[in-house]
């Protein structure tokens, strides 16, 4: 293909290496953003502020762990609207 075996040897060296790094640049900054997000989850409380991964923006009123589920205040303060969603559906805090 490119003449001799030790050119060969060599290509196929950098092009391994090149995938290694190729993978490495992909999966640490997944597990980094994983890892903010699971903290992010981990610290929600009632009166922050969320968006939902919808975009729907509301206030934590309750948390119920044992379903998972969270109950935001979409309205005003005196025409409140409330919502549950599943936990898992907030992408931020505000």
């Amino acid at each position: 293909m490119f003449g001799t075996d030790g050119n060969n040897w060599i290509f196929l060296v950098i092009l391994g290496v090149f995938f290694v790094v190729m993978i490495v640049m992909t999966i640490i900054p997944q597990r980094k953003q994983k890892k903010q997000y699971q903290s992010m989850m981990d610290s929600l409380a009632e009166g922050d502020k969320v968006m939902t991964t919808s975009g729907i923006i509301g206030k934590i009123v309750s948390i119920n762990k044992d379903t998972d589920r969270v109950t935001l205040d979409i309205g005003t303060d005196e025409a409140p609207v409330l919502i549950m969603v599943v936990k898992g559906a907030i992408r931020n805090k505000l």
